[in-house]
């Protein structure tokens, strides 16, 4: 209970600095909304061509529009700060504006979540694949196993790690759009994706605002 009151005080205080510091560049902290125009174009440069494409699993389709580096990296790591949440919000914008062109049929689908563990909600104060999946993202997947950092693992302890940590408790449509920030080797993703598998999707779409184009060597 002094956890989740913990918790709850954390996301308010993150809250209340949104509101009352001034809109900065999520990246650069240049005053304005979502990335400045300077960054913007630094971050056309970090596009993926193809949208870097992986399956997951069967049925299992992971998409990004931005390699992890540069101004989005920085952007990433700034939006889990307390006061800069609102910021994900506008990321969010960005993500879809890039992805909405690659997704066909996939656009309509609903979109969900890769929930955190309690440790990084408490640490961040926020969800922010939450945000970035939109006001109208739907609470599918819940976790089961609260493990520890995956960034603090070697890539094959990633790959085998967070499977089983997730489980949905409610049939899910046959297409689901699942949202995270980052993607490495995608394990989290084929996790997650497995168990809206487990409850009735038959595809799946994981779209990150990133992915690392190297995950063998990446510590993100």
């Amino acid at each position: 209970r002094r956890i989740r009151r913990l918790a709850v005080l954390i996301r308010v205080s993150g809250l209340v600095l949104d509101l009352l510091l001034p809109a900065r560049c999520a990246a650069c902290a240049r005053p304005g909304r979502g990335l400045c125009p300077t960054c913007l174009r630094a971050a056309a440069g970090l596009r993926f061509v193809d949208g870097a494409p992986a399956r997951l699993g069967p049925g299992v389709l992971a998409l990004a529009p931005f390699v992890y580096d540069g101004v989005i990296a920085r952007a990433i790591r700034s939006v889990k700060t307390p006061g800069r949440h609102a910021a994900a919000a506008w990321l969010g914008e960005l993500l879809w504006a890039e992805m909405a062109p690659r997704m066909g049929v996939a656009a309509t689908w609903p979109r969900t979540w890769i929930p955190s563990t309690r440790a990084r909600l408490r640490a961040r104060g926020a969800e922010i694949p939450r945000l970035l999946a939109g006001t109208d993202a739907r609470c599918l997947l819940r976790r089961v196993h609260q493990v520890g950092e995956q960034k603090t693992r070697a890539a094959h302890e990633r790959r085998t790690g967070p499977w089983g940590d997730f489980h949905c408790e409610q049939p899910v449509p046959y297409g689901v759009v699942m949202v995270d920030d980052v993607r490495t080797t995608g394990a989290t993703a084929a996790a997650a994706a497995t168990a809206l598998r487990e409850a009735g999707a038959a595809r799946v779409l994981a779209i990150t605002l990133a992915a690392v184009r190297n995950p063998n060597e990446s510590s993100a």
